[in-house]
């Protein structure tokens, strides 16, 4: 059963690993690090195998003035007091570090600028997750190649070119990847998961390969997995009531 055995692709990641399950926060916290432990928990007693964030850091990837591209609150009036109060420092980020590795979950963020990329250095990921909007962002990408850790890389909105790129400059470095089927869409109607291209990412660059579902349902990750994908990132909430982008 996926995620339950401590022994999957990124614990060590090898052809024929079990399925490794990623439970996605994100800023579902909504800025509270009392939320973000309360996550923790909750993913803790699933079974899942890891638990990941996002790693904001406002003056190193917005300005002051950045605007919404879709205003969902009036809380905060520019993208950039978003950032802000999504932002966590290194102790904080650590703590849930601590708390991640105490419930025997790995620990992954994804960073958003090379900022954040050393913070989580000194922090400790077990791999890099890279989002999909960062997917072309080579500068980010070689400094987490540096490190030697494990990529996954999500690859929603990009073309095949786009992805290859990216895939090659992975693999000369010789760091175990694995690429993610991601559909840019929140929620992902089932017609546009995208299944079929998993396989076809596994065939076509000779790697791991999984499913970044968006579907809010449990069913894509059920038949991908039963399918044989190595990793499935999941977006989770304590509940669908709770405020949030």
């Amino acid at each position: 059963m996926p995620g339950t055995t401590g022994d999957t692709w990124l614990h060590d990641p090898r052809p024929g690993a079990p399925c490794t399950v990623i439970a996605e926060v994100s800023q579902a916290h909504d800025g509270s690090l009392g939320m973000a432990h309360a996550f923790i928990d909750a993913i803790a007693a699933t079974g899942a195998d890891a638990v990941k964030f996002q790693t904001h850091i406002a003056d190193a990837e917005s300005t002051p003035s950045e605007p919404w591209r879709k205003t969902f609150n009036s809380q905060d009036k520019t993208r950039y007091d978003y950032w802000k109060r999504m932002e966590f420092s290194e102790s904080q980020w650590g703590e849930l570090k601590a708390h991640a590795d105490d419930k025997g979950l790995l620990f992954l963020s994804s960073p958003f600028s090379l900022t954040a990329v050393e913070l989580l250095k000194r922090v400790g990921v077990a791999g890099w997750k890279v989002a999909s909007g960062e997917i072309s962002n080579f500068a980010l990408l070689d400094v987490m190649l540096d490190t030697g850790l494990p990529v996954i890389l999500s690859t929603g909105m990009s073309p095949m070119a786009e992805i290859g790129a990216a895939v090659a400059r992975i693999q000369a470095r010789g760091v175990p990847l694995a690429v993610l089927q991601c559909t840019s869409m929140y929620p992902c109607p089932p017609e546009l998961v995208g299944l079929n291209l998993i396989p076809e990412f596994r065939t076509r660059y000779g790697c791991a390969a999984g499913l970044s579902d968006h579907s809010a349902t449990i069913y894509p990750g059920l038949a991908a997995a039963a399918n044989g994908m190595d990793v499935l990132e999941v977006h989770i909430t304590l509940s669908p009531e709770m405020f949030g982008p």
